[in-house]
């Protein structure tokens, strides 16, 4: 997709992932984005990047897919949830992370996959109706929620989740901005996320994270 779609901006780094970068800097480490700190047998036991400390999935009511209220925390709580936030408009770190999502979640055990959701909230909730976020999710998963809300709603709980996003602006050219974090975070039984990964991490790494924590 060209610039009448999107113009893409420097983005600013979530609070954990200052934090961490800043812990690999005083330790000497080498480890790339999405690659956990070695320092312990738990952190080891992952692939995803190991956060400071655990972020609690916001308590807030958005919508889902088929126009009915979608309480997050209280619906993550007893599944293993992988929270993105973006936009169906994306030309390139949306999809492409979706589609990740999607190929991790289809090698898992059915078993496994009954106790794993992913979703999907839009940074683009003027654009993104329920109707486009299930269609467009559908081409990934049929499984995948969508939500969206108002504008202010989002962007409060994108902050609480250390994720940074901006209101979607128009250029002076006529082209839609829209910016936002491309960080996955994985969420416990218990609705906190321990785990963080890169929109460059793989299918493989995110299964086994997973099931890592669901069985272990």
């Amino acid at each position: 997709m060209n610039n009448a779609t999107e113009r893409r901006r420097p983005r600013p780094v979530p609070l954990a992932v200052a934090v961490l970068a800043l812990l690999l800097s005083i330790a000497g480490c080498g480890a790339g984005a999405g690659t956990a700190p070695r320092g312990d047998a738990a952190s080891a036991a992952f692939r995803g990047t190991t956060l400071p400390s655990p972020v609690d999935m916001p308590t807030v009511t958005l919508t889902d897919a088929s126009g009915q209220p979608y309480r997050l925390r209280q619906r993550s709580l007893g599944h293993v949830t992988l929270l993105y936030i973006g936009y169906t408009h994306c030309p390139d770190e949306c999809p492409t992370t979706m589609a990740t999502l999607g190929t991790a979640v289809s090698r898992l055990p059915a078993s496994d996959r009954a106790r794993t959701s992913v979703v999907f909230i839009t940074s683009d909730p003027a654009r993104d109706t329920p109707t486009r976020l299930r269609g467009w999710l559908d081409t990934f998963n049929p499984a995948f929620t969508g939500l969206t809300g108002d504008w202010q709603t989002i962007a409060t709980t994108a902050r609480a989740l250390g994720i940074p996003v901006s209101p979607p602006s128009t250029a002076p050219d006529g082209s839609e901005v829209v910016q936002h974090g491309t960080e996955i975070l994985l969420f416990g039984t218990d609705a906190k996320a321990r785990l963080l990964y890169s929109s460059d991490t793989t299918a493989d790494d995110v299964t086994h994270d997973v099931e890592t924590v669901l069985h272990g």
